[in-house]
């Protein structure tokens, strides 16, 4: 009888203990690695914020292309440098992360020409560590104009990314190596740390605009787009001795707008400046009320056309 109550009393505590680790499992990850975010969270903000430097806006409205026309093109962004207050994000606006690693982002961009009056754009940034950061992003959009009676052109865009850019935005090196625990390191980064931030969207977008002959050609245009961002973030960072691996999920809905023109410099070769701009809504805590800290920059970009 002792003998079968002791083996009953073993198989209660191996339960037990079963059950322990099944119940403590999807505790942790839910409480130590998995949040999804509201989309004013500031960890949340600045994944909306790098996530729009990235939106593949139109360079222009679309027009009509001949099929199999070409045209190549390179585009680059001035990013803002942000304020101490602004890169504070970490923990619901706590600890400052390291945003202002890249001060501009640049890609090329081919665009060819397919039937029915339609156009595949195609972006690409490769895996080439630049400014501390390793993007790998691809982008595509599918245009076609919708109104054309000369001078004026109305048009619409659907456009999308895949991709993640890596670096140490929670523990920077220039704050890791100071001890853990210090006035320089208060969150106890041990190391550099290696994170992940996915970026993906989709939008639409509807432009147009007005080609004045007198002024050689020069086309300015205004367009309006709406994007759904779906962001991640994956913490690698190593703090007070334990491995920090905290995965950020947000999703929201963004507005955008461009304003820029387009001068031709010769008969293939094309100049586009433009201004963009997206409200991007935050609560800084200790601040109970949103406010709105947009995306505001300058972007340029050079193509040459075939066809």
């Amino acid at each position: 009888m002792t003998e079968y109550l002791s083996r009953r009393l073993w198989w209660l505590r191996g339960m037990l203990l079963l059950t322990l680790c099944y119940s403590v499992v999807p505790i942790r990850d839910a409480w130590g690695e998995k949040e999804d975010l509201d989309s004013d969270r500031p960890e949340a903000w600045a994944m909306n914020y790098f996530s729009s430097v990235s939106l593949l806006a139109g360079l222009g409205t679309p027009y009509s292309r001949e099929p199999g026309s070409v045209e190549v093109g390179f585009e680059i962004q001035w990013l803002p440098q942000l304020s101490k207050s602004m890169q504070r994000v970490g923990f619901n606006g706590l600890k400052e992360d390291d945003l202002n690693q890249a001060p501009i982002f640049a890609r090329p961009r081919i665009t060819i020409g397919l039937p029915w009056r339609t156009a595949l754009t195609l972006a690409y940034l490769p895996p080439i560590r630049i400014f501390g950061v390793k993007p790998h992003l691809f982008a595509f959009a599918l245009e076609r104009p919708l109104y054309e009676r000369h001078p004026w052109t109305v048009g619409i865009r659907l456009y999308g990314q895949i991709g993640q850019i890596e670096g140490a935005f929670t523990c920077p090196k220039d704050v890791a190596k100071f001890p853990p625990g210090s006035p320089q390191n208060p969150f106890g980064c041990n190391k550099k740390s290696d994170d992940e931030i996915t970026q993906q969207y989709g939008g639409v977008e509807f432009s147009g605009s007005y080609r004045i002959e007198l002024a050689r050609g020069l086309t300015p245009y205004v367009a309006v787009a709406g994007n759904f961002l779906d962001n991640k973030t994956q913490v690698r960072a190593q703090t007070f001795g334990n491995p920090d691996r905290r995965r950020l999920f947000a999703q929201t809905w963004t507005f955008s707008a461009t304003a820029g023109a387009i001068y031709p410099l010769t008969e293939r070769v094309y100049l586009n400046l433009s201004l963009f701009y997206t409200p991007l809504w935050v609560k800084r805590p200790p601040d109970t009320d949103s406010q709105n800290d947009p995306l505001f920059n300058v972007r340029a970009a050079i193509s040459y056309r075939w066809g």
